[in-house]
């Protein structure tokens, strides 16, 4: 079931949930998540202790889309990967790059400058974000001209290149949330859950992914949404 509230910047949402989730820990019912954007988390679980108080860890937590990625993953145990750092992402596009830094048109030259390999990984981790593929931006390119075809050719041949040096035996944290998505789908854990999500402006596509993903698995949703207009709860 997915429940809306929306409602103008501090009109009362997240209290309204916060409440709800303290009936729930005085009742003892367990499986309650507040997702809550990474940099909110720490504020979220102080103000959610303040109201339900030193136990309620026992029966809600809150967590980052990447946070409940770690959760469902280390339950899921058998299936458990280890993530890449970043010191390993920057030395898998270290060798991306070696391999095919000539063929490049405006991105040749990253080869020998880890700062630009940096920002690469953080162009490819936008575009699995987003959901878009090698192919789609090598297609986007045609229909451009000058730098701007450049580089989304480049980065089109630079994401497909890096996925091949992790050969899919190293996992990318770019893919994390794809990866959750799919453990929802296919497995128990989110049964009997309660979801609540607030503090998020917008959704990535696959933070999309990952509620629908809960949807289809039955979790009770509830979103919190800001809105210019009047309070709403449908």
């Amino acid at each position: 079931m997915l429940r809306i509230i929306t409602g103008k910047a501090r009109s009362g949402k997240t209290a309204a949930i916060n409440r709800e989730i303290q009936q729930a820990v005085q009742q003892k019912q367990g499986g309650r998540i507040l997702l809550v954007p990474e940099q909110y988390s720490h504020e979220a679980e102080r103000e959610l202790c303040e109201v339900c108080g030193d136990t309620f860890s026992l029966y809600a937590e809150v967590l980052s889309f990447t946070g409940l990625a770690r959760k469902i993953t280390s339950l899921l145990g058998g299936i458990a990967v280890t993530y890449l750092d970043d010191g390993g992402r920057t030395l898998c596009m270290a060798q991306a790059m070696k391999l095919i830094g000539g063929d490049l048109k405006v991105f040749r030259h990253a080869a020998e400058k880890p700062e630009l390999q940096r920002m690469l990984i953080t162009a490819v981790d936008g575009m699995k974000a987003s959901c878009i593929t090698p192919m789609e931006l090598e297609k986007a390119s045609v229909q451009c001209e000058g730098d701007l075809a450049g580089k989304l050719s480049d980065l089109a041949v630079i994401s497909e290149t890096y996925e091949t040096v992790l050969g899919g035996s190293q996992a990318d944290p770019g893919d994390r949330l794809t990866v959750l998505a799919a453990n929802i789908e296919n497995s128990s854990v989110m049964d009997d859950t309660v979801v609540y999500v607030d503090g998020f402006i917008d959704f990535t596509k696959t933070e999309l992914a990952v509620l629908t993903a809960m949807l289809k698995k039955g979790v009770n949703l509830t979103v919190c949404l800001t809105m210019e207009k009047e309070n709403s709860t449908s």
